[in-house]
């Protein structure tokens, strides 16, 4: 198997380590501290947003877009601990040793408890609400902008709008990546803020002469694009297919994760999704293996796919 020479690209846990000990200390770090912000902007219609943005793959702020919604002028974590607190969810679920079945009431609970006592910060990642608790999606309404995902002619309307919430302590991490499946990310901030840093679509983080990481050639190549900013409750971020992105909670935070299919990028998506399906049939324990941490994930997403598109999964035929 040939190996990613791009470390930005690597999905195991070394190089996962590396690229996050490049964040922390050394050139990377101190260049975030002076990279510039990302554009935003204000007022922007559906159609110029089309052309100015997703036509030409430029990431975009939208300052305040969302800041009518129901949920960003009235969600608090303990508000959705007395709707849904006996609802199941999976707590670090990004971390094959720290995951944990519990209920959202818990969660809250164990938000609360380990405020301020040094340990990791707790993340409730990627939950498919609308599986357990679909009355939540009335307070998040349907962005106009990301009407073009073609998911839908796809997987059907449920399946295209089976969004994402990301809910976490202060301090919270989601370490450098792509997302999967050649979508692009429309990621609305409801609760608290998040710092983001985005590198472009073609980033290198390659090995230098020595052997070690040439974080210093990351930094000087144009196509890293590099930026730094913060989301606030009402904004909404458009970032397109295959850019890279880290995320710093800056306070506890609840943010949804809106996915949609660029047409153009159909033909990479419908070979991922099917890549990664065979995979799962064909090799599932070597999977556990070699993407330990990712292997539940992923599961996780395929069932709720199957749940959205009503399909049962004990059956190979009809």
């Amino acid at each position: 198997m040939a190996i990613e020479p791009n470390y930005l690209k690597r999905r195991d846990l070394d190089s996962l380590r590396a690229v996050e000990a490049a964040f922390t200390s050394g050139p990377l770090a101190d260049a975030l501290e002076t990279a510039p912000d990302i554009e935003r902007r204000t007022g922007l219609t559906r159609e110029e947003f089309a052309g100015e943005y997703r036509a030409k793959g430029r990431p975009v702020v939208l300052e305040g877009y969302a800041a009518n919604w129901p949920s960003v002028r009235g969600w608090s974590f303990d508000s959705l601990a007395e709707r849904c607190g006996d609802v199941p969810v999976v707590v670090d679920s990004y971390s094959s040793a720290a995951a944990k079945k519990t209920t959202f009431a818990e969660f809250v609970t164990m938000l609360k408890e380990s405020a301020g006592t040094g340990a990791a910060p707790i993340y409730l990642q990627e939950w498919y609400y609308k599986t357990t608790t679909p009355e939540l999606a009335d307070d998040m309404p349907e962005l106009d902008i990301a009407q073009y995902d073609f998911r839908r002619n796809l997987y059907g309307d449920a399946a295209s709008i089976n969004h994402q919430l990301w809910l976490g302590q202060q301090g919270g991490i989601t370490r450098l990546h792509q997302d999967s499946y050649s979508v692009d990310v429309l990621h609305a901030q409801i609760v608290g803020e998040k710092l983001w840093y985005v590198m472009g679509p073609d980033a290198e983080l390659l090995p230098g002469p020595d052997g070690e990481l040439d974080v210093q050639a990351l930094l000087d190549s144009p196509a890293t694009q590099l930026t730094r900013f913060v989301l606030k409750p009402g904004d909404v971020l458009y970032l397109p297919a295959w850019w890279f992105h880290r995320i710093v909670l800056l306070s506890d935070s609840i943010g949804l994760g809106r996915k949609a299919l660029d047409e153009a990028n159909l033909q990479l998506h419908v070979r991922q999704r099917i890549g990664e399906l065979l995979a799962l049939a064909l090799n599932p324990e070597e999977l556990k293996v070699t993407h330990s941490e990712l292997f539940d994930v992923v599961m996780a997403r395929g069932r709720a796919l199957a749940h959205q598109m009503d399909i049962d999964l004990s059956r190979l035929r009809q």
